[in-house]
């Protein structure tokens, strides 16, 4: 008999939070409820059991102290932290790294936890299903690379010529007020995720 998917997710999300509190000590932790429709609940459960499990944030700064924003896409007003899923056995640190590079072109050497986050996420139509994961927001400094435009770097869906997902890569010294409220402030990321 198989492990439930609430218990196994809850299971290796406390395990990831509890890894990093002992990498780095304490950070801030909240925790969030997102409630999907059964098809994306599903998708993600399968990605759970595939070994996609969690996602990770980066907030990178440079010797000028100033910090690397990002625009997307699919959120063109907005100016947020690099970031993504994480891979199959990839840490998430691993994950806040890569992110770094392929949306942003910077290296970065992690020096803290930001904010973290024990996600659940309810199906709508079936609230006992239900499955958890770590989303992370670390800190970092930039240590290479530089900061721009990479598409050859960007995931694409099956092999696919890079899309555009990455609209801008920018330093600023005082956040924009476009700005996602976590890019200066830890405590309001559980308000940016409600929005």
């Amino acid at each position: 008999m198989s492990t439930p998917l609430a218990v196994e997710s809850r299971h290796h999300t406390d395990e990831r939070l509890a890894a990093l509190r002992d990498r780095f000590g304490g950070f801030p932790t909240t925790q969030a409820t997102v409630v999907d429709d059964p098809a994306r609940f599903t998708r993600g459960a399968e990605r759970f059991r595939a070994g996609f499990r969690g996602s990770a944030q980066i907030r990178v700064t440079d010797a000028d102290g100033r910090v690397l924003v990002v625009r997307e896409s699919d959120r063109p007003d907005e100016r947020h932290l690099p970031g993504g899923g994480n891979e199959p056995g990839e840490s998430l640190a691993a994950t806040a790294r890569r992110e770094a590079f392929e949306e942003a072109g910077v290296e970065v050497e992690l020096t803290d936890v930001w904010v973290a986050s024990r996600t659940r996420y309810v199906d709508r139509s079936d609230p006992q299903r239900r499955g958890y994961l770590p989303d992370v927001v670390f800190e970092a400094r930039q240590v290479g690379g530089e900061a721009g435009l990479y598409p050859e770097r960007w995931d694409t869906p099956g092999g696919d010529a890079p899309s555009e997902e990455i609209l801008a890569v920018e330093w600023v010294a005082t956040p924009p007020p476009t700005a996602r409220a976590v890019v200066s402030d830890p405590n309001a990321w559980e308000l940016d995720r409600r929005e």
